[in-house]
């Protein structure tokens, strides 16, 4: 494996004494201290030994242009900065907000860390001139010693991550070039082996005995081909398919028509080839008899390269998964937070009302008690009438149920959220399951509501009588946030980033019968008619590069295809939107059984 550390960092300010400050902390030949020692020991976890330590190398720049310069210059001499902290207010030259907009033109890996001591942009501004990206992060000023530190460990090694993911994604990229040349090699060569009539060609009657071999059989199977009146064919295949070879054969003498069968046979040594072989009634047969010509082909190797190319599908499926944990834990992580604020705000409130009411109710037991011992005091009344006016009844009496239902109200969408989200980690087994289809479909909603609450409704329309739905729970969740995320950005599209209007996703599902189709219908840009039939190739994108890996799509085909045996099409007008409709069996089809040849 590449190594990829890389621990330069650039400092950006106009203050001079902020630049010394950076290198007391980051520059462990300029200064060592106690303090020093003490933080990197709070930040490792442990008192830091040399393997521990991690140098930095610093430089320094006081204005946007100058940090331009040196980021330009870094990457001519491919020794790009891992890391920025960048100061927001600098003048009279860039903002550090125009600055990083400019050096992310030439360097879109570079992470960045905005210091600053201001509100000078909120949130919402820094997406709308940066856009959304997990490349930065604030420090606020004053800052200590732990805080830069912690940043400064964090972020690079954030930077020499994603060089490493890239890094194999290229050598992923360049194996699946070598396995799909190696394999059109070997199509290619099959087709020389056919065209050169290396096929298995047999003569048979209807009870199975062969009339005839080529000799390609005695070079497959390694067996001579001696005398075959009276040998079967079926004496050679696999116990477990001989009643499918047989069936096929009658099935042609009674339809007449071709069938083509795939089965094992035996090699001398004891070892199964896979063939598959196309029957053939011999229509003029003289004899009235009834014979089969059988032409099979050697597909052993191209059953191996399946397998192969199962496994690095599997990889390619983990690969999406990961690029897309990021994204989910932060939706989800903002979806949780925004209820959790508002039940700790009526808590407090609950708090604050607690006291008030207890001082008053404090003070009627006080007057109570004077009225009990035959000390009436005209005192006592007023203090009580005082504090009753302060407390102010009946704006508790209205505020206090009011701020319990919200609090339980948080607390209910909290409780769905999480459900959602152990619903979503339990279809996450790769085994064929039972499932509920309507909660599989709500809880992939409920994950992903991150991606599209800003742009679009959701709109669902699930047919009650699917009581159960048969298939990897896993995959299907994966094709369903593929598809509803890529719904979300293509009404993103047309609505922009901000949604200022929204548009719609509709999700519908219907039993068939035989099959259960689901529908998933955006109102966004559509897919132009010069690439529809390229949407599920591998690695194909239209996005930017660094916003999509071309996997999507491509897995959600495989997914239902190959996996559950299932369809996908899609409809598209291009700025009216998409319809994808999946078509899954209610049944999964068991695999053929499979013995790999030795």
């Amino acid at each position: 494996m590449k190594d990829h550390t890389n621990n330069r960092i650039l400092l950006v300010d106009d203050n001079q004494s902020i630049h010394q400050d950076f290198n007391k902390i980051l520059d462990r030949s300029a200064c060592q201290n106690l303090e020093l020692e003490a933080a990197e020991s709070y930040l490792l976890g442990k008192a830091p030994t040399e393997t521990d330590r991690r140098e930095f190398v610093l430089d320094s720049a006081f204005q946007g242009e100058e940090a331009l310069k040196c980021v330009r210059r870094s990457l001519g001499q491919q020794r790009p900065y891992a890391v920025a902290f960048m100061d927001v207010r600098m003048p009279p030259g860039w903002d550090g907000i125009e600055t990083v907009s400019r050096i992310w033109e030439i360097d879109a890996d570079i992470q960045i860390v905005i210091c600053t001591a201001y509100s000078d942009y909120s949130w919402d501004d820094l997406f709308r001139r940066l856009g959304q990206s997990d490349r930065i992060v604030i420090l606020k000023k004053p800052f200590d010693t732990v805080e830069v530190l912690q940043l400064a460990h964090a972020m690079t090694e954030k930077w020499r991550l994603l060089q490493e993911s890239k890094y194999q994604i290229e050598c992923l990229e360049r194996e699946v070039d070598r396995r799909t040349l190696e394999l059109r090699q070997s199509e290619e060569r099959f087709r020389l082996i056919t065209e050169n009539a290396a096929d298995l060609i047999a003569l048979v009657d209807r009870e199975g005995r062969c009339l005839y071999r080529s000799p390609s059989y005695e070079a497959l199977l390694k067996q001579r081909n001696g005398d075959t009146s009276q040998s079967g064919i079926f004496a050679d295949i696999h116990p477990d398919d001989r009643q499918l070879v047989q069936n096929a054969i009658q099935e042609t003498l009674d339809s007449g028509l071709g069938n083509v069968v795939e089965y094992r046979i035996r090699r001398e040594n004891d070892s199964w080839r896979f063939l598959e072989s196309n029957f053939r009634v011999i229509r003029k047969d003289p004899s009235k008899s009834g014979r089969i010509v059988m032409v099979a082909r050697d597909v052993t190797t191209r059953k191996e390269l399946e397998k192969e190319r199962e496994r690095m599908e599997i990889q390619l499926r983990h690969s999406q998964k990961m690029e897309s944990i990021g994204q989910m834990a932060a939706g989800i992580a903002h979806e949780i937070n925004t209820p959790t604020q508002f039940i700790g705000d009526n808590v407090r409130f609950l708090k604050e009302a607690y006291a008030d009411l207890f001082t008053m109710i404090h003070q009627y037991r006080e007057m109570l008690d004077s009225i009990i011992g035959g000390a009436k005091s005209s005192r006592d009344a007023r203090v009580t009438t005082q504090i009753e006016g302060e407390t102010d009844l009946k704006y508790f009496s209205e505020e206090i149920p009011n701020a319990i239902n919200q609090t339980l109200e948080g607390i209910a969408n909290v409780t769905r959220i999480v459900g959602a989200m152990r619903q979503f980690s339990y279809q996450g087994r790769d085994e064929v399951a039972q499932i509920d289809l309507r909660k599989a479909i709500e809880s992939t909603l409920t994950v992903a509501r991150n991606e599209w609450k800003r742009v679009a409704e959701v709109q669902t329309d699930f047919d009650p009588t699917i009581s159960a739905f048969e298939c990897y729970p896993g995959e299907f969740s994966q094709v369903m946030l593929n598809l509803i995320t890529n719904a979300a950005h293509a009404i993103e599209e047309v609505v922009g980033p901000k949604g200022d209007s929204k548009g719609m996703i509709r999700i519908s599902t219907k039993n068939l019968g035989d099959e259960v189709e689901i529908r998933i219908q955006d109102s966004g840009s559509g897919i132009p008619k010069d690439i529809e039939s390229r949407i599920f190739e591998p690695f194909f994108t239209t996005k930017d590069i660094g916003k999509g890996s071309g996997q999507g799509l491509a897995i959600v085909h495989s997914v239902v295809e190959k996996k559950h045996g299932g369809k996908i099409k899609t409809l598209s007008k291009p700025g009216k939107g998409t319809i994808f409709i999946l078509t899954f069996p209610h049944q999964i089809q068991p695999k053929a059984r499979e013995t790999i040849s030795a």
